[in-house]
């Protein structure tokens, strides 16, 4: 399977984290399968900034990303969070390679501005996206590991949510799963129970009715671009858990079993049975 896997930044934040993801992704490359790896870094940005200096202000849920910001994400996105996982990768054994949406011109954005005239200075919606350079990679045996970085038409770096820049990578590279590794166990329902499977009708009745709310809620929007983009299936797990990938990717799992871990959204119940 070709998969896109979004790794959530505080599963990243400490070398022992770093070193239970990479074991994970190693065991499901030996396998057989190709992996692309997104990842952004949000806690250790605000530590980094809190450190030099910049106060970390938001704008609904987003940062404002000044120039001074945009500084940081550069270097902890694409330099400290994505070198710290390359390392962790090549321990496990995983031949990785560092990447973010600036390379070649991989994701591509435009300056993010809300239906209010909201700003949020750097901050880019991506537009477009070029796989190019994920193939290569891949094909020479070559993970690749995107920061969420993109870049404009006019030579600007956009500082770029990493849930989107994933479904971004999962619709171009034509992945066969988008994987969230998070530190929930998935979509809970009004009770507060995991939901095990869900199809895309039902994600707009969850919003509707309060049910999701803030990263949930921006992760379903997530969910619903991939799944309009022809992305089969998308899993929100929690990362935590030892055998979450390997619960997906069992192939009791891929025949649609309810034991799947954390939540996996389709299109429709058929698609998941014909999977």
């Amino acid at each position: 399977m070709k998969l896109v896997v979004k790794i959530g930044g505080t599963l990243i934040e400490h070398a022992s984290g770093r070193q239970k993801i990479a074991r994970r992704i190693a065991r499901i490359v030996r396998d057989g399968h190709q992996a692309l790896l997104v990842h952004g870094g949000g806690k250790q940005l605000s530590e980094y900034l809190k450190q030099s200096g910049i106060a970390s202000r938001f704008l609904d849920g987003l940062r404002l990303t000044t120039a001074e910001t945009l500084d940081g994400v550069v270097k902890v996105f694409a330099g400290t969070v994505n070198h710290q996982l390359l390392a962790a990768l090549h321990q496990a054994g995983v031949p990785a390679a560092g990447i973010s949406g600036v390379d070649g011109g991989c994701l591509v954005a435009e300056k993010l501005t809300g239906e209010n005239g909201q700003d949020w200075g750097y901050v880019g919606r991506i537009t477009k996206a070029n796989p190019r350079i994920w193939e290569v990679l891949l094909a020479g045996g070559v993970l690749p590991v995107m920061a969420s970085l993109a870049v404009g038409e006019d030579g600007q770096i956009y500082n770029v949510n990493a849930d989107q820049a994933a479904v971004a990578c999962a619709v171009h590279l034509g992945a066969d799963a988008l994987i969230f590794l998070t530190d929930v166990d998935g979509v809970r329902d009004a009770q507060g129970r995991t939901i095990r499977c869900l199809e895309a009708e039902e994600i707009s009745s969850l919003i509707e009715s309060g049910t999701a709310t803030g990263g949930m809620l921006a992760k379903l929007n997530a969910v619903r671009e991939a799944l309009a983009g022809n992305v089969e299936r998308v899993h929100i797990v929690n990362g935590h858990s030892e055998d979450a990938l390997e619960s997906i990717l069992s192939d009791e799992d891929e025949k649609g079993s309810a034991k799947e871990a954390g939540t996996v959204v389709v299109r429709s119940l058929a698609a998941l049975k014909r999977a």
